[in-house]
């Protein structure tokens, strides 16, 4: 086989990369609205949790109330409706393909959202794609080898039979993934240890075991960390009061998690919403996210 650095050989020909032109990772406030419009490009967007934003394209309507990537090709009418309740935080992507590249994905009949499990790794492959555009090191070759392995992924992702439970790219073994991804599923409700190895089907002392020695905290204390980051996100970027977020994250007795919220954080949750709350001016949120990259901003690679 032929060697080249411009495309990708297969069965003796060469496919030529995608060539990424804009990406970015924003964090888009609560109730903003794109309007509709047409891109020239083809664009991927991955939202990494779902707030409620709604996608329309060609006279249909997706809620994306989990997290999924959407798939959105060139020339087609789109617009969004962020959550009315929370700020958004997604990775994109503006890319145009040679007539070579051929992948049902990207078909006039392909999908337009993919729904996927939080934490997968084709989430840290767009976020590695962002870096690697924006350092600008060989960053036009790099991204389009990442890019063209992150569609062929999302390709087989789209068409192949359901998998079982899992939470790809994650370093903990399948059984704490498991228990992790069912506390994330329930965390409005009541969650004992109990359910939890039941549903992972394991003894609670071996599960409680497993997780400590995996993740060096108990599950009981994760249930508790995981509801109030989840409370803090909401008292940060939701208009809902803070009775409505501590029952949306679990706590039937206001009491108990205003006093679990201040233990926790080392301030009340008014005073934490009065310090932290995003403005409502512009559409974009400022807030501090561990990237190699900088947020809200537009990297452009083959303009």
């Amino acid at each position: 086989m032929e060697k080249t650095y411009n495309g990708i050989g297969v069965d003796n020909t060469v496919m030529k990369l995608p060539v990424v032109h804009l990406c970015g990772d924003f964090v888009v406030r609560r109730n903003w609205r794109l309007e509709l419009r047409r891109l020239e490009q083809h664009e991927l967007v991955y939202f990494p949790i779902g707030t409620g934003t709604t996608y329309h394209i060609a006279g249909k309507t997706y809620m994306l109330d989990k997290p999924c990537w959407v798939v959105t090709r060139a020339g087609m009418e789109h617009g969004y409706q962020f959550s009315e309740s929370s700020a958004t935080r997604h990775q994109f992507i503006h890319f145009t393909l040679e007539d070579s590249f051929e992948l049902a994905l990207l078909a006039a009949d392909g999908p337009d959202v993919i729904p996927i499990r939080e934490g997968g790794f084709q989430e840290h492959m767009i976020r590695h794609l962002i870096e690697v555009s924006y350092t600008g090191k060989d960053s036009s070759r790099r991204s389009g080898f990442l890019l063209a392995a992150l569609l062929n992924e999302l390709n087989q992702l789209s068409f192949a039979p359901k998998q079982k439970e899992t939470v790809a790219g994650s370093s903990y073994s399948p059984m704490v993934n498991k228990a992790l991804a069912y506390i994330r599923r329930h965390l409005t409700e009541p969650i004992s240890v109990m359910e939890i190895a039941s549903h992972c089907k394991l003894s609670q002392e071996h599960l409680s075991r497993l997780f400590a020695r995996e993740v060096g905290i108990p599950l009981r204390q994760m249930i508790i960390q995981l509801r109030l980051e989840r409370a803090a996100y909401h008292l940060r970027h939701s208009t809902l009061s803070i009775n409505e977020i501590a029952s949306q994250c679990g706590y039937s007795e206001n009491h108990y998690f205003s006093r679990t919220f201040a233990a926790y954080f080392g301030i009340s949750a008014s005073a934490y919403r009065g310090k932290y709350a995003s403005p409502s001016e512009g559409h974009v949120v400022y807030e501090h996210i561990d990237a190699q990259y900088p947020i809200n901003t537009y990297i452009y690679v083959n303009p």
